[in-house]
């Protein structure tokens, strides 16, 4: 050691101690060319100021200095880039990028084409082909779910089986499987082209002419369907899929695989067998999934199949299946310009390439954009087949898209793979933990922006019994309780429009008055203010005469045939078309199935309900009753037994305005009058009330419907216009019934699904059955049998909580047309009107968890219930401090506390009273789509919920620019993009769910009633920005807030946390800023905390127009404007009376439907 030491302090030249010495000096962090010389000068300056003091700008010496620096930049620059190059989150150069994350086994995204299925909508072929009943079909247009021939499927599946390869006929498919809840067959066309089976085609989409393939599919060990190899010669394949819910569904019926691009194709040979060998292919925009590989025999035929795997490690391809014994195997390796290499193994994991090849592939648009349903319709396709006697035929086929397609995306970007890279590492390309789940979707493709999953379901689920699901989600479910609440809730709403041109106020009755008819709360209130027609008095009978599934003919009889409709001069005028007819038994017997039993037949009940589906002539043929065809002139759409005594009628309810009233409206309002609409029953029409006879009154009343004095005394209004000379403002009645489960269940409704069932050709409802042994609080017995309700929507708050204890509910409307089974189920359990004060269920507010205000059921037993106030005498010997009372009388209808100190009633709004009944003992059932079944042999489900890039920007641009609101992909589209991706990467123990994401828009008139507001700010006064200025920055914070990156699905919205930001970006310019909501009877602060599901995500829909600038803060700022937008040019607001009983349901009981009412009609 010691000899080391001595040796270099004396005999080292250059120690570098002596070197660091010599040059501490010098300034090592200069990298530009103007420190360099300022640091080579000053340098020179300091330590050779005797051999260098020539600095003059042309001396020589300077010139020296400037080209050292010149090259010392240049190094400079080169070095620091080599190094930044080497490095992948400083790397910019693109092949740079792709080689560093290929270092950690990431291969980048290339182009991904846009993919989907095109359904035929009709079909026809030159064969000779003809059908059961010996009809030719040659060159006859059949068109798939024609309500014109019944014969549509039998002739469809002739033509196609005529085309079929040999023995794969309709039945008997080439492959089948059960795809995403969907049951899936593929056949073969005999399509008998030499090439490859594709078709193309070509369509403009935004403007952009695209080609696109229509390809042959499979489903061979996947879950999704996918483009088969390509063969040449091989038969062209078509899908078959049925999801249970009728041909008419879109994913019922016969489908082609379409994807956008060319294929083209190239060979090449390898002479001799290297290892690690690449083969580089510099053909742009080959994408992403499109590739495959082929050796050639002797005589230039495929003769043996290569496979592409995923594994990459270093520049060997590792990949190898002992099970499968696949050793002809190679990698795709994404370069610039989506050009690609195939890599090779090294002959020890897989063989080695020796021979001619032939690669096939895919170039696509290196693009992303959406295709919409509307971009692909009446597709023309022609196939040449060989029938089965060799003779050349022609399948034409009209096809179209039926879904949106999302899936195109353009090559991974350099700041998604250094996103993307690292977290596929740390996944390892395998989904295991909770992590795993959030971060490794994200990799499947470029088109996924944000993605959450949540396991619903551990393991531990015994594998040998069907897994079900308690939240009802994926599982049916039948429940039984006893706390049941049935209630009704009747509210009177507004919304306001204005208009240009009577085109605008043609859109503003069809949209926003006509279509409210047809929802479920307008037939309800109908049902329960229009009283029934007697027809006890005439003692008439039913004669059945012919019997069908859910149809029987005959005619009604009181000592002969009776005459119906405007040949009836009694009651029988309402039997028409349309009407509901109820029915007693003509003795103590009673009704079940379309017979009569004896009354304690289990289940059997006292009355039948019947619609009369069709009337000939004056329904009594003259007197004779029966038709010379042997059926009967009337037509009912229930069999009822013959002798059923005739009750009452309900006449028919028109959910149609006439032209002459329409134009009638349209003078009006381009006149700014205003005016009312009644429903007149005796005439089955809607009439104009003018201003003189329309009352102001809120209270629906009959009494004096049609008034023409001139007294504004007809209060029979179901709309009620009214302007200002600008806007008009449109009052409207509802109904609504809701059942609720105190503490014993939770309900599962999606009002978007809807489940059919093929086997009855009806709709599969859920329901709510009060059970038989519930009594009748009149008589003390039991209904003695079941009363169903069918489900009508989900109940939000308007912070967006959805109360899954209770729902909305409506009359059991069997086959769907429109008219109920039993209008009377209400009044049969809870009878309203026999001893009222007992018929009411009350509710208490209460601050729940997340610090809102919410209702729960509160005990009858706290009140004392009576018609009016004067009904009782005030004393403390008597109530108690804080006793509560009920006033029902409709001229009273409110709740009062009772305070002992001062003698007094004071109303109070912490409790409310609604018309209805509790503890009822139900059975709830839920049916769940089949297209969510769960795979038994697994026991984790994972839903997975996912944003797409391109709906996102879509989104984005719908609300700015408006048009027709984008929606996202479905489940069933979302599965077939990404599971080829994602299930090969999650455990055998895991189902994936895929759930699409919705936007959920806060603020502006695009967003739902209840959750638009207006920014209220304060300026400071000392400021010089203008109010323009102001609003236009208030919007920009707003959608900053909201940008995506700062939300994740399900999160909640604090109003506490915008209100900061904002100040923070607009200080000082801006002294404080408040949110308030638009619709009437929200108080403020009620859009403070508002949430989101768990498959919707927060967007601002805000613009300046929802910003205000106010001098200060006041109770007249803070109220609700009452002004809520429904479309484009109409605003809607919820109001309420006040009323303890029938208070709005969106206002006064603080909830609405989640999504209006669509789909809830009957």
């Amino acid at each position: 050691m010691a000899t080391t030491d001595r040796q270099n302090r004396l005999l080292v030249a250059e120690d570098w101690r002596k070197i660091y010495q010599s040059f501490q000096q010098a300034d090592f962090k200069s990298y530009d060319f103007e420190t360099l010389r300022r640091t080579m000068v000053a340098y020179l300056r300091e330590n050779y100021p005797d051999d260098f003091n020539d600095f003059v700008e042309s001396s020589e010496y300077v010139a020296l200095i400037d080209l050292i620096a010149y090259i010392a930049q240049a190094l400079s620059f080169r070095v620091d880039l080599n190094a930044r190059e080497n490095f992948l989150e400083t790397a910019e150069r693109r092949n740079s990028v792709l080689r560093l994350a290929r270092l950690i086994n990431y291969n980048a995204k290339r182009n991904q084409p846009a993919t989907g299925m095109l359904k035929i909508d009709s079909i026809s072929t030159t064969q000779d082909v003809t059908d059961s009943s010996g009809t030719n079909l040659a060159n006859s247009n059949i068109i798939w779910n024609d309500s014109a021939n019944s014969n549509y499927r039998e002739q469809f599946t002739a033509i196609l089986n005529a085309a079929n390869q040999t023995g794969q006929l309709f039945g008997n498919p080439r492959e089948s499987a059960t795809i995403g809840g969907i049951s899936t067959e593929v056949y073969t066309l005999s399509s008998n082209q030499l090439d490859l089976p594709i078709f193309k085609f070509s369509k403009s989409i935004g403007g952009t002419t695209r080609g696109f393939e229509i390809v042959s599919s499979t489903i061979t060990d996947s879950e999704s369907i996918y483009e088969s190899s390509p063969v040449p010669g091989t038969g062209l394949t078509y899908t078959y899929r049925s999801d249970g819910s009728g041909d008419s569904s879109n994913n019922t019926g016969f489908f082609f695989l379409f994807k956008q691009g060319q294929m083209q194709n190239q060979e090449f040979a390898v002479d001799t067998a290297i290892t690690n060998y690449i083969k580089s292919f510099e053909t742009s925009n080959i994408n992403n999934s499109d590739v495959w590989l082929y050796k050639l025999d002797q005589f230039g035929q495929l003769s043996e199949f290569w496979t592409k795997v995923p594994s990459l490690s270093g520049n060997n391809a590792i990949y190898n299946s002992l099970s499968k014994a696949e050793r002809n195997t190679y990698n795709v390796v994404t370069k610039n310009n989506d050009a690609i290499d195939l890599v090779f193994g090294d002959g020890n994991f897989s063989n080695l390439p020796l021979g001619n090849f032939r690669i096939y592939y895919r170039t696509s648009d290196n693009a992303k954009y959406a295709i919409q349903s509307s971009d692909m319709q009446n597709v023309q396709l022609t196939v040449p087949y060989t029938d089965a006697n060799g003779a050349q035929q022609s399948l034409s086929m009209s096809v179209s898209l039926k879904a949106s397609v999302y899936n195109s995306a353009a090559t991974e970007s350099n700041n998604s793979i250094k996103d993307k890279a690292a977290q596929v590492y740390y996944s390892q390309n395998r989904m295991i933990t909770a992590e795993d789940y959030q971060v490794v979707p994200l990799s499947a493709s470029q088109e996924i922006v944000k993605v959450r999953s949540v396991n619903r379901s551990a393991s531990g689920i015994s594998r040998a019994k069907e897994i079900l699901d308690p939240t009802g989600a994926y599982s049916n479910v039948s429940v039984f309780a006893e706390d049941g609440i049935l209630y009704r809730e009747e509210s009177t709403q507004q919304f306001t429009f204005t208009f240009n041109n009577r085109s605008d106020i043609q859109s503003t009755i069809d949209t926003s008055v006509e279509a409210k008819l047809k929802e479920a709360y307008a037939r309800q209130f109908y049902y329960l203010k229009y009283a029934t027609k007697d027809i006890s008095t005439l003692s008439a009978t039913w004669n059945s005469t012919t019997t069908s599934t859910n149809t029987n003919t005959g005619y009604f009889t009181s000592g002969g045939a009776l005459v119906l409709g405007d040949s009836a001069t009694s009651n029988m005028k309402f039997a028409k078309p349309g009407a509901l007819v109820k029915f007693t038994s003509p003795d103590t017997r009673k009704f079940l199935n379309g017979t009569l039993v004896t009354s304690t037949t289990d289940n059997a009940e006292d009355r039948a309900w019947a619609k009369i589906g069709a009337v000939v002539l004056d329904g009594a043929n003259g007197g004779t009753g029966n038709l010379e065809s042997g059926v009967g002139p009337v037509t009912l759409n229930n069999i009822v037994p013959q002798g059923s005594v005739i009750n009452a009628i309900i006449p028919n309810f028109t959910t149609a305005f006439s032209s002459t009233l329409e134009a009638d409206l349209l003078d009006r309002i381009e006149a700014y009058e205003d005016f009312g609409l009644r429903y007149d029953v005796d005439s089955e029409t809607w009439k104009v009330i003018t201003s003189t006879n329309l009352s102001t009154s809120a209270v629906f009343d009959l009494a004096n419907a049609g008034s023409t004095t001139s007294t504004n005394a007809d209060t029979s209004w179901w709309f009620k216009f009214t302007n200002d000379g600008n806007t008009y403002t449109v009052q409207y009645r509802k109904l609504d019934y809701i059942f609720e489960s105190e503490s014993q269940n939770k309900f599962h409704y999606d009002v978007e699904e809807k489940i059919y069932d093929y086997k009855t050709g009806k709709t599969v409802k859920d329901t709510i059955k009060i059970l038989k042994t519930n009594d009748i609080v009149s008589t003390g017995n039991s209904i003695g049998y079941p009363i169903t309700w069918q489900i009508a929507d989900v109940i939000t708050e308007a912070d967006g909580f959805q109360d899954n204890r209770k729902v909305k509910v409506g009359f059991f409307d069997d086959d769907d047309d429109g008219v109920v089974d039993n209008p009377e189920i209400f009044d049969i359990i809870i009878e309203p009107t026999l001893s009222q004060s007992t018929k009411f269920v009350f509710s208490e507010k209460y601050i729940s968890y997340d610090n809102i205000e919410r209702f729960r059921p509160y005990a009858a037993t706290n009140f004392v219930v009576t018609a009016k106030e004067t009904d009782i005498t005030l004393n403390s010997a008597t109530y108690t401090n804080g006793q509560l009372f009920y006033f029902y009388d409709s001229s009273e209808d409110v709740i009062k506390k009772y305070d002992s100190t001062t003698n007094t009633l004071s109303t109070t709004t912490d409790h409310r009273a609604r018309k209805g009944r509790s503890s009822i003992s139900f059975q709830y059932k839920h049916n769940a789509g089949q297209e969510t079944r769960i795979d038994p042999s697994v026991s984790n489900i994972v839903d997975v919920y996912l944003l797409e890039r391109t709906y996102d920007n879509l989104y984005r641009i719908w609300l700015q620019d408006g048009g027709a609101k984008p929606m996202p992909s479905t489940s069933d589209q979302l599965r077939i993009n990404y599971s080829g991706t994602l299930n090969p990467l999650k455990s055998l123990s895991d189902q994936i769910i895929y759930h699409p994401v919705k936007y959920k828009i806060l603020f502006g008139s695009t967003a739902e009633e209840a959750l638009q507001a207006t920014f209220k700010v304060v300026k400071n006064p000392k400021t010089n920005v203008s109010d323009a200025v102001i609003k236009t920055r208030v919007i920009a914070a707003v959608n900053e807030f909201f940008a995506l990156d700062n939300w994740d699905f399900g999160d909640a919205f604090y109003f506490t946390e915008l209100a900061a930001y904002v100040h923070n970006q607009l200080a000082p310019d801006l002294l404080t800023a408040v949110i308030v909501p638009n619709q009437t009877g929200q108080s403020f602060g009620s859009l403070f905390q508002i949430n989101s599901a768990a498959d919707e995500i927060f967007i601002s829909g805000a613009t300046v127009d929802d910003v205000s600038i106010i001098t200060a803060l006041g109770a007249n700022q803070l109220a609700a404007s009452g002004t809520v937008v429904t479309s484009a040019s109409t605003a809607t607001t919820n109001t309420t009376s006040g009323s303890a009983v029938s208070g709005s349901t969106t206002t006064g009981s603080g909830s609405s439907s989640s999504s209006g009412s669509s789909g809830s009609g009957y």
